[in-house]
């Protein structure tokens, strides 16, 4: 069975965890900005990354399904492989 979220690592036990973050896979950098429509990309759609774990420009998203949206588009946009991480 394929994933309906390719290119996203979560874990599904980590739901109900409280607020979440989106991490460049493999990094220390996370999402901070996604525009889908940024019309000076081509195709259309740029993404900003902040380093650091802790860092307060990165988007924090209160539930698991909103996280994972955000996560599809980095993936559609620039082909980064993300992971979700629970803020705890």
């Amino acid at each position: 069975m394929s994933s309906l979220h390719p290119g996203v690592t979560f874990y599904e036990e980590d739901r109900g965890a409280g607020q979440f973050t989106i991490r460049i896979g493999g990094t220390n950098e996370f999402v901070s900005n996604i525009d889908p429509e940024d019309p000076r990309s081509w195709p259309n759609g740029s993404i900003e990354t902040v380093e650091g774990w802790e860092h307060p420009e990165a988007l924090i998203y209160n539930t698991m399904d909103e996280a994972l949206e955000a996560a599809d588009l980095v993936c559609e946009i620039e082909g980064f492989h993300t992971s979700i991480e629970a803020v705890r």
